[in-house]
């Protein structure tokens, strides 16, 4: 009896810290459209970006083993929105350090507000850059990795097309939606702060998808 218990204790214990360092999510939004739709799963982890406190059904903003080089620019990133007791799922754009800003739908970022370092980044990789009074920046670098994408038939808030230069303060991380036009991200609610950021998308499982699937994305 006794080692039935402890077999029954120990199966326990092992699903209890599996699902502490990693958890699967059906995508139920809009934001990360097309490269996510709705009826996609993503697999996260709870140990690359750091320890956090396992979210089960409260939310403690705070890392039992802190991490943060773990998380790099394009990562995908559950996090608690600042404002909101629950999580969302963004594409971190920009690091502690970096510098952007949106004109006219399009991104710029500065890495590690550096020209050269920046400058260099571009040439290596084949990326867009421009070079203005301020310095080197990269153009909608996300785009020519990911399926970043704006619809000309939104017509949302000024912020959507155009954000102020900000550079982003030490452990925090900017995150912005993949479909720009329809996107409740950072531009909103301003960094996210490192503690807040729950899980990194370690698999995404995508349903099938036909361009007839796809023309019934609602959008609005």
């Amino acid at each position: 009896m006794r080692r039935r218990w402890e077999r029954g204790f120990l199966i326990f214990a092992g699903m209890i810290l599996f699902l502490s360092l990693f958890r699967l999510y059906g995508v139920s939004e809009i934001s990360m459209d097309y490269g996510l739709v709705e009826g996609d799963y993503v697999i996260v982890d709870n140990y690359s970006a750091g320890v956090h406190v396992p979210s089960w059904g409260f939310y403690i903003d705070r890392h039992l083993y802190a991490h943060e080089r773990g998380i790099r620019r394009g990562d995908l990133l559950a996090f608690r929105h600042p404002l909101d007791r629950r999580l969302y799922l963004k594409r971190c754009v920009a690091l502690p350090g970096d510098t952007l800003f949106q004109a006219d739908k399009h991104l710029y970022l500065q890495l590690e507000t550096n020209s050269t370092r920046t400058e260099t980044f571009a040439r290596e990789h084949g990326l867009e850059s421009v070079r203005r009074d301020d310095g080197v920046w990269l153009v909608d670098s996300y785009a020519h990795y990911y399926g970043v994408s704006h619809d000309r038939r939104v017509v949302g808030p000024p912020i959507l097309l155009t954000y102020p230069r900000t550079t982003i303060p030490p452990h925090h991380y900017f995150m912005m939606g993949d479909l720009r036009d329809n996107s409740t991200d950072s531009r909103f609610f301003g960094p996210v702060p490192y503690d807040n950021i729950y899980y990194k998308v370690r698999w995404i499982i995508k349903k099938a998808r036909s361009m007839d699937t796809l023309s019934r994305v609602n959008i609005f």
